[in-house]
């Protein structure tokens, strides 16, 4: 993965589209939130597993999460953030308001863009936040 980190950072000199960051953004986050769960609770089917990692991936959860966290983020992040939020997308959210949808976009992107950067300090410290607040928010109960 690192290659591939590598091969976007040297190939653009501007940043990518927001839904590029976004995009990526997606994948590092689920993958996140994916093995604090299982860290957490080690004993779970993979039904009970997905159905903790929901709480943490919709996108009205991130939405709320970003928006507690939008005072903590730098010039740069904040401009990230305004980005995603305002990219245009084709997609249509089934399940979420629009509202909700643009923040998670927003989110994801600032995800994206701190994986892309090799910012890793920055981007697990904005990992642990997004994850202590959706916690806080709806009350999730560890097994441990």
């Amino acid at each position: 993965m690192d290659i591939l980190k590598t091969d976007l950072k040297e190939s653009e000199d501007r940043l990518l589209s927001p839904l590029v960051y976004a995009y990526i953004g997606d994948a590092v986050y689920e993958l996140f939130v994916r093995n604090k769960v299982i860290a957490e609770n080690p004993n779970l089917t993979p039904y009970l597993y997905y159905l903790k990692t929901t709480m943490y991936v919709r996108a009205s959860s991130q939405a709320m999460a970003i928006k507690k966290l939008y005072e903590e983020l730098d010039e740069n992040e904040r401009r990230i953030v305004k980005r995603g939020r305002n990219a245009k997308t084709k997609t249509i959210p089934k399940n979420a308001k629009l509202s909700d949808y643009k923040y998670a976009t927003a989110l994801e992107a600032l995800i994206g863009y701190l994986y892309l950067e090799n910012n890793n300090e920055r981007l697990n410290y904005i990992l642990s936040q997004v994850y202590q607040i959706i916690t806080k928010e709806h009350n999730i109960i560890k097994s441990n």
